[in-house]
């Protein structure tokens, strides 16, 4: 494994497309990751690219735009790229070119180009316009970034394809079906880079590419076109490539990657990323490379992805400062072959934790008390606030669901004013207290991460993560009053006569 392990790449994936940064984080972030040992970054700029021209749409140099969010100009995109020049981190743009295009698809302008109509996810590969706008996506990113030497593409996850009346009927008359569709595709995208940029290296994710015959793949020569990234995110109990698929790879590409996770993979609204997981995910994925390794001519690197979003229009999972300590456990556990006690208490003392005091990765929620721990990571006020609220959402919740509630304070009893005051009178107090505690989360989050993110994150996070759990404790508390007051005046308390 040592020599898929050391001397390869090992990109940091940048999900821009949920809760990007402002570039001060950036600022502080790329030494930090540069000095756990990563190599680059594989970024994905989506519709937070200032994109120009026929494409200001969707940049953030568009009124529109900007209202939706997209944060970056010209010149913080530029300094964005400058700051990771000047730690030698490698930046890879990706850009998708098929699938995942909501991003551009939302927008009127090119709602004809949808495989299908209602959904704007995935681009029609019949439509005549689909090519110019791939086109024009491609040259402003390339453009954009000096020196590059490899673009993403990609080209996963094309949830519709062949569902339009023209490509159906290519599905029907061609030889090799809907595989045919996507390959067509895939290699005009990446012939037209080929010939316009012969210097740039094409990466693509390879799950489309899994259940086509290996004849089929060799017969469109994409070998010699594009390099796969293999992702995959599961932990060991439930990893599975296997055999076949390497061997069909090695006879089609002389260069592979390999994609990981280290948050952004377990559930599509995770707060905190399940530690455990990832580094299972990256022994794994050790185990596999070691088995199948010694078969591939060139093991380009691996790419620890994280993701903000399960797609454009999906809630935020994992902040990524939510994401550095799994970052440096999983980077750390690729570079040593394995995870160690010994290790994780190294990565412990990087974090800023005092010693014996990082949490063992068993545990899933931790559950920090306060006064806050005081960490040394960037980003770190944002993570033990985030892990605050995940402590006090699931109090929240064991509340609102205890038996206590069900019992004696459930919707009918309230409507009906049919309550014991002695139970609302237990009631009450824990309800305030939690009260108090959300508003003192809420204002200290919005302190910190104003000093990381955009009023649109702000925004998104507070009105998803706190604001419904506040206005639900605020009606349950304003119930446990009218109670207790239509209590005294109705039932009133019976004075024993003595």
């Amino acid at each position: 494994m040592e020599h898929l392990a050391f001397g390869t790449q090992r990109l940091v994936h940048l999900d821009l497309k949920g809760a990007p940064p402002k570039v001060s984080y950036f600022e502080k972030l790329f030494p930090f990751i540069k000095d756990i040992g990563a190599t680059g970054i594989l970024l994905e700029w989506e519709d937070t690219f200032p994109y120009t021209k026929e494409l200001i749409q969707i940049g953030g140099l568009s009124v529109s735009a900007q209202a939706n969010g997209a944060p970056y100009s010209l010149e913080e995109a530029h300094q964005i790229l400058e700051l990771a020049a000047d730690c030698n981190l490698t930046v890879i743009p990706l850009v998708q070119t098929f699938g995942h295009m909501e991003f551009v698809l939302k927008h009127e302008q090119w709602r004809g180009l949808r495989e299908v109509e209602a959904y704007p996810s995935s681009m029609c590969p019949s439509n005549s316009e689909t090519m110019p706008l791939v086109r024009s996506l491609i040259k402003q990113i390339v453009a954009f970034h000096p020196n590059i030497q490899y673009l993403h593409i990609g080209g996963d996850e094309i949830w519709h394809m062949g569902i339009c009346h023209a490509c159906q009927k290519r599905v029907q008359t061609s030889k090799y079906g809907k595989a045919a569709l996507y390959l067509d595709h895939i290699t005009e995208v990446a012939q037209y880079i080929k010939d316009n940029y012969p210097n740039i290296k094409i990466i693509i994710w390879d799950d489309m590419l899994r259940n086509i015959d290996l004849n089929i793949l060799q017969e469109y020569y994409i070998g010699n076109l594009v390099e796969p990234m293999i992702w995959h995110y599961n932990s060991s109990d439930t990893f599975q490539l296997g055999g076949a698929l390497w061997e069909k790879y090695i006879n089609i590409f002389n260069n592979v990657w390999a994609a990981t996770a280290y948050k952004g993979a377990t559930s599509s609204c995770q707060l905190i990323p399940v530690v455990r997981y990832h580094i299972s995910n990256h022994e794994a994925w050790l185990a596999e490379l070691g088995m199948h390794g010694g078969k591939i001519m060139n093991f380009r690197g691996v790419i620890l992805t994280g993701w903000s979003r399960f797609d454009h229009y999906a809630t935020l999972c994992e902040l990524l400062p939510c994401g550095v300590p799994s970052l440096c456990l999983c980077l750390k556990t690729w570079l040593d072959g394995g995870y160690t006690q010994y290790m994780h208490d190294i990565v412990g003392k990087l974090l800023g934790y005092e010693e014996n005091s990082f949490p063992n990765v068993d545990i899933v929620q931790p559950k920090p008390c306060l006064p806050l721990p005081h960490l040394s990571f960037p980003g770190w006020q944002v993570f033990v606030g985030i892990e605050w609220l995940a402590n006090l959402r699931l109090r929240y919740k064991n509340i609102i669901n205890s038996d206590q509630i069900l019992t004696w304070l459930n919707s009918w009893q309230v409507a009906n004013n049919y309550t014991n005051p002695m139970q609302i009178d237990a009631i009450l107090p824990v309800i305030a207290e939690l009260l108090i505690e959300v508003t003192s989360i809420e204002n200290y989050m919005k302190v910190n991460l104003d000093q990381l993110y955009f009023n649109h994150t702000i925004e998104e996070l507070i009105g998803t993560l706190i604001t419904p759990v506040k206005q639900h404790l605020r009606q349950i508390k304003a119930d446990c009053e009218t109670q207790l007051t239509f209590g005294c005046r109705v039932r009133g308390y019976k004075k024993l006569d003595l």
